[in-house]
């Protein structure tokens, strides 16, 4: 830049009128508005990503949720179509049914696998009534020389009459014989 003389043909309001009008070329060579709109547009589309960032996270996480039950609901069918199956094809009795002679059963078994002594009738146990249902209790005392024999008589009992369980059973040795105390339990409809 050159210096004016002192003595310049140009008066001071001129001069700030140059000084002016440079300083306006200046800003105008200068785009700073373009920055301004850029970054403005790189705000809005940071905030555009972010807000679809978490409506896809949303989503997604949905869609896992979806496919769970969609599983969930396909194991279901598959057991109730596996349940209605085995329904139509048993020829079973009915689990829960009453047996009347359930006791006379007991010791026809005993019988037929051959123990050295007869079943006493088992001890009178009041049965447990719940809800539509009562938890029948045989409780037997056998003595015999073979624990075999024994064992196959509550295998037996178990397979010939259906729903028995065994719910207590206590193996001891004697001199000559085995002692097994063996509770023998049912679950029977209430009609």
């Amino acid at each position: 830049m050159s210096t004016l003389p002192n003595e310049s043909r140009l008066s001071a309001d001129d001069r700030y009128e140059l000084a002016s009008r440079a300083v306006m070329q200046e800003r105008q060579s200068r785009p700073v508005h373009f920055v301004a709109f850029g970054a403005l547009v790189f705000v809005a589309a940071f905030i555009f990503l972010a807000i679809a960032w978490r409506h896809n996270s949303t989503a997604n996480n949905k869609l896992v949720h979806n496919r769970i039950e969609a599983v969930t609901i396909e194991r279901m069918i598959l057991q109730i179509d596996e349940l209605e199956t085995a329904q139509v094809q048993s020829t079973d009795d009915d689990l829960f049914a009453p047996i009347p002679d359930i006791l006379t059963r007991i010791t026809r078994v005993g019988t037929q696998v051959g123990l050295e002594n007869d079943l006493n009738l088992p001890r009178n146990t009041p049965p447990r009534v719940t809800g539509s249902a009562r938890l029948l209790s045989y409780p037997y005392t056998v003595r015999d020389a073979s624990l075999e024999r024994i064992l196959t008589w509550i295998q037996q009992s178990q397979d010939q009459i259906p729903g028995l369980l065994v719910r207590d059973i206590t193996i001891t040795l004697n001199a000559k014989s085995w002692l097994v105390k063996v509770t023998l339990t049912r679950y029977e409809r209430v009609e």
